[in-house]
């Protein structure tokens, strides 16, 4: 089928194409231009409009009254303006032809001679005839670069200023109808501007013209169509689906703006929705508003835009059907008056096509299957319902829908799999009451971690006793995930429909005291289950809350919660042991000791936890040989257990034996562990669920320490936005994956790009963990080193400067992070031309210690290369030779494009003594 975008009205832009001839005059509608004895002659535009009203009805007398309407519509005008008007006709007619326009005294004029009229066949022609290079009509120093729109008309142009180079966007007009709606859309613009301001979601009109033909109107140049930025990115299904919704989103946001000052588009479509895309960000306007209205007759004269009230409020004969007709609403075609709905329902069909990636396309029969995602099937339908009564009331609902769309989503599929779970194990539990009766507590985390935001989905592990007595816990347990925590989250029952399981279980923690005051085993049990989720969720302040209550209600229940107590008090100590934070260090230490006297000797489940905890803790020591045998033995024994623990937690624990062979800088090994894990996680969890996603992200990893750096900018690249929609654009996991293609970008010399990956790593983790957070404090340095590298060095030496002050105030002077960012000031310092202040940073730096760090063996290489500079620098000649052959030793053959450069000088500047 043909283009739904250009398939326009006969009120549209192409004009039908008549010729009037009379005596030895013609007029020609299309071209708006008068001939006489065949020569073209100069005329001005009322005394036209005046004689296409008389070519109208030739013969019939035209009332004065009449021609005011008509020709002078909206306008205030003097008695003798169309004695005037005539006189000049008359003139520009010639000696021939003036007669034929004759006065009715007191009434008005008619077209006095016979009239023949002439309808051309074939495609209109463009009203205007303009060609690139062409001079504006009016603005001399304006040139006209690039025809726009797609209708054919010729009447709207991008146009460049011949000594600025500025552009602007001329939409051009030459009889009376495209006069009024040019009137109508400056008076709407206006409007737009005086309630919006200039930064607002429309495109601002800068000048116009409404008193020599061609007319016009003269706009800010605010981007790309909808369909050329498509176009420019491969077209429209070559743009990730979540770019695709993120327009349609901004784009709805627009449109809630414009309903919100009461004005009325009226011809919504990919042409009048603009994007403009400046460092990554797109911002959407609004265009074209020759068709729309305002809802309300006194919003034009509150924003004092008298002169041009009367345009924007009185709707003509067809302006009720003006607009696209495929986009139309279809009450229009019935004559129902137009209203925010029927804007909606255009924006709908633009989100349909934005979702199956093709603005060709129509929601033929069966468009359902199209669309995978259920809720996003049912914003279209909803957004395109055919009838107005069953389509969403605003634009501002629609786009609460599409923001809301993975939450409304992870709801969903939480509601479906909590219940399946439960049931699961409910018949587990019964399975194995019946062969040991253990106790099932709370298996709220399983729950709480699906449905959070960027929680990933997790099983609690609840406390287990061999006494039958101890089942009236678990029924206990489970009517209250049931019958409070669940139906917390139920909007039936809360009143409200936005209150996720996250938030009803922070107010059900309350209940769980109150309810359960005298059943502490019980209490306990909920709130491990609850810190567990938290946890998971990186919510860590809420995690600390509810192992404290956990530990208080162990310790009240005495020897029958002493068990439970270690196991919890292990994974608390892993929290605050990865927490990132190095003031949390002896907490931690302190947990596992009271784990290890509460459980002196851990078996079975206890066990893995406690070699867990045990490997999380030398890790964040920087013990990574030890953290790995720690979590082979959590892994190994978790193996053997797998009633206990389940395929995810199993998955989990191979996951940081993995994790430990990038710490220790052997990539390959990390690559051989995780892609097996990736198959397994996928085929468990799916491929974006957050657990997986992690999987994805320590490849990433595995490929940076390979020195693979193109690979890991295309991986990370396609990944992150996967890893903002399921974790959240300034969670941890994310920005763990932009602090690695930041390094990768810096070591192919993209060291712009690298400095504002960078930046966004430490400034959104300060803003979420404070300023001494590791990541914080090592995507300071990131970005120190890009800048410095790019020659920035009084920006890069501030930031290296701050960050190693940091890192010296968290974690003490000699830690690992602290030597590294040491040597990131010295090579700060040596680049700007200062090696003398670098000398004294480079000493006593433990190569071992930080290599294992950043998971890179051969990192001392970075510190041989400086020592070699500063001592060239210094004169010392044979010991710039001495680091220079290390340096080279160290790098081997893998030096990035920087290194290799500065190796490449010392080997000029050194040369050999032999």
């Amino acid at each position: 089928m043909g283009d739904p975008e250009t398939d326009r009205s006969t009120n549209g832009n192409r004009r039908r194409r008549r010729r009037w001839t009379f005596g030895t005059a013609m007029f020609d509608e299309a071209g708006w231009s008068l001939l006489v004895d065949g020569q073209p002659v100069a005329i001005e535009s009322k005394p036209l409009e005046l004689l296409h009203e008389l070519c109208l009805r030739a013969g019939e007398v035209v009332s004065k009254d009449e021609l005011l309407d008509t020709v002078w519509s909206g306008v205030n005008v003097v008695e003798n303006s169309i004695p005037t008007a005539v006189a000049k006709l008359r003139r520009r007619l010639g000696p021939r032809n003036q007669d034929m326009i004759e006065t009715v005294a007191g009434i008005g004029y008619r077209l006095a001679q016979p009239v023949t009229v002439e309808t051309l066949s074939g495609q209109p022609a463009p009203r205007f005839a303009f060609a690139t290079g062409d001079a504006v009509p009016g603005r001399p120093q304006w040139r006209l670069v690039e025809q726009l729109g797609e209708s054919g008309a010729g009447d709207v142009w991008r146009g460049r200023h011949e000594k600025t180079g500025e552009t602007r966007v001329f939409k051009f007009a030459d009889a009376p109808d495209r006069l009024r709606a040019l009137k109508r859309e400056a008076a709407l613009s206006r409007l737009l501007l005086q309630a919006l301001g200039p930064d607002g979601a429309f495109v601002q009109l800068l000048e116009w013209n409404f008193t020599q033909a061609p007319f016009f109107l003269e706009y800010r140049d605010a981007g790309l169509s909808l369909r050329d930025w498509a176009d420019a990115a491969g077209g429209l299904g070559a743009i990730a689906i979540g770019q695709r919704l993120d327009i349609a989103v901004r784009s709805a946001r627009a449109l809630a703006a414009v309903h919100g000052v009461g004005v009325l588009h009226k011809d919504i479509k990919p042409a009048n929705i603009l994007v403009d895309t400046h460092d990554g960000q797109s911002r959407v306007r609004l265009a074209d508003f020759g068709s729309g209205r305002v809802l309300d007759d006194e919003a034009v004269s509150a924003y004092a835009i008298t002169d041009l009230a009367e345009e924007a409020i009185v709707e003509h004969d067809g302006d009720r059907l003006s607009g696209t007709p495929f986009y139309r609403a279809p009450e229009l075609a019935a004559g129902a008056v137009p209203t925010v709905k029927s804007d909606i329902y255009s924006l709908g069909l633009v989100l349909f096509q934005l979702a199956v990636g093709d603005f060709g396309r129509v929601p033929a029969p069966g468009w359902e299957r199209e669309i995978a995602d259920p809720l996003l099937r049912s914003d279209i339908a909803d957004a395109a319902a055919g009838d107005p009564d069953q389509r969403i009331g605003s634009a501002a609902e629609l786009v609460e829908r599409l923001e809301s769309l993975g939450e409304r989503r992870a709801r969903a599929e939480a509601k479906a799999q909590a219940t399946a779970r439960l049931e699961a194990l409910a018949r587990l539990e019964a399975r194995r009451r019946a062969r040991r009766p253990w106790v099932w507590t709370a298996t709220a985390a399983a729950i709480l971690g699906i449905i959070g935001t960027s929680a990933a989905a997790i099983v609690a592990v609840g406390q287990r006793d061999e006494a039958r007595k101890h089942e009236a816990v678990a029924r206990a347990s489970y009517d209250f995930l049931a019958n409070d925590l669940l139906a917390r989250a139920d909007p039936y029952r809360t009143g409200t429909a936005d209150e996720t399981i996250t938030a009803a279980s922070r107010r059900a923690s309350a209940e769980i005291d109150r309810r359960f005051a005298h059943a502490p085993l019980i209490a306990a049990g909920l709130h491990h289950s609850l810190a567990r989720a938290f946890d998971r969720r990186t919510d860590l302040d809420a995690a600390r809350d509810e192992y404290r209550k956990a530990d208080r209600d162990f310790q009240r229940a005495g020897p029958a919660g002493a068990r439970e107590r270690g196991l919890m008090l292990s994974q608390w100590a892993q929290l605050e042991a990865l927490s990132g934070d190095p003031a949390r260090l002896p907490t931690a230490r302190k947990l596992l000791a009271a784990a290890s006297s509460v459980l002196p000797r851990p078996d079975g489940e206890a066990s893995v936890w406690f070699s867990s905890a045990e490997g999380s803790l030398a890790l964040a020591g920087e013990d990574v040989r030890a953290a790995q045998t720690a979590f082979r033995k959590a892994s190994e024994q978790a193996e053997r257990l797998p009633d206990t623990f389940d395929a995810r937690q199993r998955l989990n624990l191979r996951q940081r034996v993995g994790f430990t062979y990038i710490r220790l800088g052997d990539g390959p090994s990390a690559e051989a562990a995780f892609k097996p894990l990736l198959a397994d996680f996928t085929r468990l969890e799916g491929q974006d669920h957050p657990d997986t996603l992690n999987i994805r992200l320590n490849l990433v990893q595995a490929l940076l320490i390979q020195r693979r750096n193109r690979e890991v900018i295309d991986a990370a690249t396609a990944l992150l936005p996967v890893m903002e929609k399921g974790f959240g654009p300034d969670h941890r996991r994310t920005l763990q994956l932009v602090a690695v293609r930041q390094q990768a970008l810096g070591s192919v010399e993209r060291y712009a790009e690298a400095a504002r990956d960078g930046e966004r790593v430490w400034r959104a983790t300060v803003a979420h963990e404070g300023p001494t957070a590791f990541q914080a404090v090592a995507g300071r340095a990131d970005t120190a080193e890009s800048q410095c590298r790019a020659g920035q060095y009084g920006e890069g030496l501030d930031n290296a400067r701050a960050a190693l002050a940091l890192a010296r105030q968290a974690r003490g002077p000699e830690t690992a992070l602290a030597m590294a960012i040491r040597t990131t000031v010295a090579g700060c310092l040596i680049g700007a031309g200062r090696e003398t202040e670098a000398i004294s940073l480079l000493a006593d730096i433990d190569r071992t210690k930080v290599g294992e760090l950043v998971g890179d063996p051969s990192w001392g290489a970075n510190v041989d290369l400086a020592l070699a500079r500063v001592k060239l620098a210094s004169g010392d000649q044979a010991s710039a030779r001495t680091h220079l052959a290390a340096a080279r030793i160290g790098f081997a053959d893998h030096a990035d494009p920087f290194q290799q450069r500065q190796l490449d000088k010392l080997g000029r500047e050194l040369p050999d003594r032999n």
